[in-house]
């Protein structure tokens, strides 16, 4: 039990914890403000609560890919694509020209590799670029490298390299990263893929690359899979299955030396 006196105390430890914060927060100096036409992008960003789904530096939602180098990564005619008429689970927008503009610079100012790298589902950054972005480059190694089956043959299966290459191109392209992780379930329940080959039947895999699992929270793949993708999509994921320790082990060394200035984190400017 409390006595009257250790009330006292805690509730002055924790008063006083308050304006210690307090003080922190206001007296943060910010040697680089955000310039008008990114305040407006930001104000956007938090009217539209994109935090509920994206991310910067690993802050944020898991639904959707970490924005942290967006600008980056993603061309002007993609941009006013996923802020007009969406994209997958990202649902239509219809952002102006002015709004994508300040959207456009919010983000280009939100990318400064200078303090590290988030958490990125897409592209091809360099090491400590977390999860997503290292199993990328484990598996573009383990393409490019040929495999431990010999020339043309993926991890020893006899899989066609070309056709692996072709479902990991179809995997990057949709939105398949925004809910699963590498090599373990994800926040929102997402399976991990490189254990789809060995726990559904062909006929269940081909089902759920054509139609989802609505029941279940994944739709159907957009844009969808043809008899062709669907074939490559899973000569891919059979290849996960096949090379699971070895990709595994990979990403985690790649993703091993991911840095980040903590310090030099613009935390106000987009919460």
């Amino acid at each position: 039990m409390f006595t009257p006196a250790r009330k006292k105390l805690l509730l002055a430890v924790l008063v006083l914890s308050f304006g210690v914060q307090t003080g922190l927060v206001y007296s943060d100096v910010r040697s680089e403000p955000l310039s008008q036409a990114a305040r407006e992008g930001r104000a956007l960003w938090q009217a539209y609560a994109c935090q509920t789904c994206h991310q910067f530096y690993g802050q944020g939602g898991f639904l959707g890919p970490d924005l942290t180098h967006a600008a980056s990564r993603v061309d002007s005619t993609r941009l006013v694509s996923l802020l007009t008429v969406g994209s997958g689970q990202m649902p239509p927008l219809g952002f102006s020209d002015a709004e994508t503009a300040a959207m456009a610079a919010f983000l280009r100012e939100m990318d400064r590799p200078e303090i590290g790298r988030g958490e990125l589902r897409m592209g091809t950054p360099g090491e400590g670029a977390g999860a997503q972005a290292a199993f990328e480059r484990a598996v573009e190694a383990a393409l490019g490298a040929g495999t431990p089956g010999g020339a043309g043959s993926a991890g020893g299966t006899g899989q066609d390299l070309a056709e692996v290459a072709a479902g990991f191109e179809a995997y990057r392209i949709r939105p398949c990263s925004a809910c699963h992780f590498p090599f373990r379930d994800s926040p929102v329940g997402a399976p991990d893929l490189s254990l789809a080959a060995g726990s559904l039947g062909a006929d269940s895999l081909d089902r759920v690359l054509a139609e989802g699992r609505p029941l279940l929270g994944m739709p159907p793949p957009v844009p969808p899979l043809d008899d062709a993708d669907r074939a490559a999509l899973t000569a891919f994921l059979e290849f996960l299955a096949a090379n699971r320790e070895q990709l595994e082990a990979a990403t985690q060394a790649l993703a091993a030396d991911r840095r980040l200035d903590w310090g030099a984190l613009p935390w106000w400017e987009y919460p």
